[in-house]
């Protein structure tokens, strides 16, 4: 019997779904070290003021990782964007710094908000919690 991948393939469409089984070598990727705010502290003004305790809490996303639908991020290039909600196409580019709101604590994501706010003199905004 001929194996799966030798078997030609048909023209047109067969409407029917292929599934592609990957031995997931060539995709899998060492476990990267979890980088924190306080690295970056010197790099952006959001993070100048706030303690170094309190970015030892802040994890930054790998890049390459690709931001979930409707959840929450702050990035820390773009102040005046502030917090928004990622549509879930968007990918962390190299360089890029981005945190998730459900990875810090309540406090931490208040205080870069008022950081971001600081940065770009905007009056604090009173904001839902």
């Amino acid at each position: 019997m001929a194996r799966y991948d030798d078997v030609k393939v048909p023209r047109g469409t067969s409407r029917r779904w292929e599934v592609l089984i990957s031995d997931g070598e060539e995709t899998e990727r060492p476990p990267s070290r979890r980088r924190t705010a306080l690295e970056f502290q010197r790099e952006h003004r959001v993070l100048h003021d706030l303690s170094p305790d309190l970015l030892r809490e802040i994890p930054l996303i790998d890049q390459g990782t690709r931001l979930e639908r409707r959840r929450e991020y702050l990035d820390l290039h773009d102040p005046a964007r502030a917090d928004f909600r990622a549509e879930g196409f968007e990918t962390v580019r190299p360089g890029q710094r981005i945190v998730a709101r459900s990875d810090v604590s309540d406090l931490a994501w208040a205080e870069l908000r008022a950081a971001c706010d600081v940065v770009v003199r905007r009056p604090p905004l009173r904001r839902a919690g």
